[in-house]
């Protein structure tokens, strides 16, 4: 439970959230709409981000919901504008939209690799450019990527997918180093295997895989969406003022190391 003054540290502010119409987005906007601030609910399905947009106002919160296809050359320049005409500010930039696709490099066609580059990738540089100037102007603010543990170990069949999200974390660093003089600052949050609908339809689709968490993870289970949400805000919000080009691994422990159970035993 958030005591009255930490809910209302983000009031007044405006943050843009990709993908928000579920999963890790959703929970973001959630979590923003929560401690005062305007989101901007953002969605390649128009439907969903009006749904959540809708139950942010309908808990008191303040939010529109807007299609978005972070492919899209011009989208992201839609959603700046309805962000301005609507609240007249953006202070945050949260970029979550991402795909995976189980793939070995000689298994992929072309198209497959340029669209899990466009989607992961390209996507926080097509989004974060025409946000940037309104954050320079207004004298600050933050943008948060949604990298992932795959950009820091690779995953099996995962080549593209690990390829960009590891690219997501140097493009980070990059734009925390030029942007610094500009007071905005950019951190990424890499999560672990976390319990959205993406990843329950891989559980659903291949049963038997119940127990993956028991196997590879400390912590032994998924991280619930609101587990990602809240280190996510914490990036964007005054309390983490000197905080820059940082990556923030929340993964139940799934990358502090390897772990053998003939040590356990010994």
């Amino acid at each position: 439970m958030h005591d009255h003054h930490e809910r209302l540290s983000l009031r007044g502010q405006t943050a843009i959230v990709t993908a928000a119409g579920a999963g890790i987005g959703r929970a973001i906007a959630l979590e923003w709409a929560s401690r005062g601030g305007n989101a901007v609910v953002a969605d390649l399905h128009d439907a969903s981000a009006r749904a959540v947009a809708q139950s942010i106002r309908e808990d008191d919160g303040r939010a529109i919901g807007i299609p978005l296809d972070v492919t899209h050359p011009e989208a992201m320049h839609y959603a700046v504008a309805a962000a301005l005409a609507t609240y007249g500010r953006i202070d945050t930039l949260f970029n979550v939209a991402g795909a995976s696709l189980p793939r070995r490099v000689d298994e992929m066609d072309d198209s497959d690799w340029y669209r899990m580059i466009d989607i992961n990738l390209t996507s926080v540089y097509r989004c974060s450019k025409p946000v940037i100037p309104h954050l320079r102007r207004g004298g600050g603010g933050s943008i948060v990527n949604i990298s992932s543990t795959a950009g820091i170990l690779a995953e099996n069949r995962c080549s593209a997918y690990s390829a960009a999200k590891g690219g997501v974390l140097l493009l980070t660093k990059n734009m925390a180093m030029d942007y610094a003089p500009d007071h905005i600052r950019v951190n990424a949050i890499c999560p672990g295997s976390t319990m959205t609908p993406r990843i329950q339809d891989y559980l659903d689709r291949f049963p038997g895989h119940d127990s993956l968490m028991d196997d590879i993870c400390p912590m032994k289970r998924y991280a619930e969406p609101e587990e990602i949400a809240r280190p996510a805000v914490f990036l964007a919000s005054p309390d983490a003022s000197y905080i820059t080009g940082a990556t923030l691994t929340v993964d139940g422990g799934l990358t502090a190391g390897k772990h053998f159970q003939i040590f356990e035993d010994a």
